[in-house]
């Protein structure tokens, strides 16, 4: 209504039509049997022990908040995320994660009825997987920074919503509103997307013994953590591997990056600052050298991930190395738009990778070995720092099974916290927080960050 055609009439800028969309009732029988199907594949997994996980994985509506995919897509029960929006790049930077990962996230967080939670990141379906499990005294605070991803998620709550998630436009490391917050703190907290470090609100808006999940990044290396509060710190109690959309917020962190060669490699310093690389490439066109490390694995792959967060965390002078180049091109061998863990010397480099030793007609004819390959004049002691590390971490952290990999002891400490109020453990520093992690097997060590 332009103003001044109706007289008195207040001049108007938008109406909010999206919140007055009325509830569209019933569905499609087919999405009915699929999610049935989806939830059934979740809870075979074991990622849905408990029944009000269950039953908010039979209830809720995956496809009401995904629909730019088919019901088929939308309800697949494996690693599949939908994604919601790329950026120019083609970089995912919206979705709805996998079913099995939102359930394992909610049964981490152990909510119980009446739970108030706050959730950085919106969309829709989790919040309401959320409010369900909280039942119908329970509520949902749903922060996300961009305006559309709210206007939308609005929208598909009017529609398909329970009426206990408030989604709301702000930046969520500077946690919830004031006025949202409840009195004693939210019950539990989840992050949807990797983090590079953790928000002082986070913590200071849990309630004593409450959990805070979230995506962390450790190295340049993802778990999805959950903590829980008991006074100023923060401990961990589960682990899970994940992948996630980037922070697009305040609290992004763009990993610094050194090229090389000409491009054809690259350093990334994922935590701490980019070190000094003169003399490498000189290093690196001269004579590579090489270390075997006697340690081998089945399957590429099959448990090179708590390899690499134990080395990332204990390891001084760690980084990646990436290759984006073919390995027949290069003086690496690592495979084209893959990393590698690193650590540097002076005018030094040494990294890991794993090469096939054995071939057969079945996979488990196969192995792969790990070496350790360094460039300069410290490399063959750079590379020797490496092989032990992948021995101790075969001794007191490799299992039989890749989900049986034993998890370090993680506390969490605000910033500032001095070195002698730590405990005995490797420190990682981000800019909030004090990680200190105690590894299996780790000899007692000084506290002090990881030399970056």
């Amino acid at each position: 209504m332009w103003p001044g055609v109706i007289p008195d009439l207040p001049p108007v800028v938008s109406y909010p039509l999206a919140a007055d969309r009325p509830p569209v009732p019933g569905e499609p029988a087919e999405a009915v049997r699929l999610r049935q199907a989806m939830a059934q594949t979740v809870i075979d997994g074991g990622w849905a022990p408990s029944e009000p996980v269950r039953d908010a994985l039979r209830t809720v509506p995956r496809h009401r908040f995904a629909p730019e995919v088919n019901l088929a897509a939308a309800y697949d029960g494996g690693d599949r995320a939908v994604i919601t929006r790329r950026d120019e790049a083609g970089t995912a930077i919206s979705s709805v994660s996998a079913a099995w990962l939102q359930a394992d996230m909610l049964e981490s967080l152990r909510l119980g009825p009446g739970a108030i939670v706050f959730e950085a990141g919106s969309g829709g379906y989790n919040a309401e997987l959320l409010a369900h499990v909280a039942g119908s005294e329970g509520r949902v605070v749903s922060v996300d920074i961009a305006p559309w991803v709210v206007r939308r998620t609005r929208a598909f709550l009017t529609e398909a919503g329970s009426g206990r998630v408030t989604a709301v436009e702000a930046d969520a490391p500077l946690g919830a509103p004031a006025h949202l917050v409840p009195r004693g703190g939210f019950d539990g907290s989840v992050i949807t997307y990797n983090c590079w470090d953790i928000a002082p609100p986070w913590r200071e808006q849990l309630a004593e013994g409450g959990r805070l999940i979230m995506p962390l990044e450790m190295g340049g290396y993802t778990r999805a953590i959950a903590f829980e509060r008991r006074g100023e710190v923060l401990h961990a109690r589960r682990f899970t591997y994940c992948g996630f959309v980037r922070d697009q917020g305040q609290q992004a962190r763009p990993a610094p990056v050194v090229p090389l060669l000409g491009g054809a490699l690259a350093l990334r310093f994922d935590d701490g600052p980019a070190a000094c690389t003169e003399g490498l490439e000189e290093a690196l066109r001269g004579r590579r050298h090489k270390v075997a490390t006697g340690v081998t694995m089945r399957a590429a792959n099959s448990d090179f991930g708590s390899l690499q967060l134990y080395a990332a965390t204990t390891l001084s002078s760690f980084c990646r190395l990436v290759a984006h180049q073919d390995p027949g091109e290069g003086v690496t061998g690592i495979a084209k738009d893959r990393d590698a863990p690193a650590i540097l010397g002076e005018a030094s480099l040494a990294y890991l990778i794993h090469v096939q030793t054995k071939d057969g007609d079945s996979p488990q004819g196969k192995e792969w070995e790990w070496f350790a390959y360094a460039f300069g004049e410290q490399g063959p002691e750079l590379a020797e720092r490496l092989v032990a590390t992948v021995l101790a971490w075969d001794r007191h952290i490799r299992a039989e099974a890749n989900d049986e990999h034993a998890d370090p002891v993680l506390s969490v400490y605000p910033a500032g916290t001095p070195d002698d109020a730590l405990p005995v453990g490797d420190v990682l520093d981000k800019v909030n927080c004090r990680l200190v992690f105690r590894w299996p097997g780790r000899d007692a060590v000084l506290p002090g960050s990881v030399e970056l």
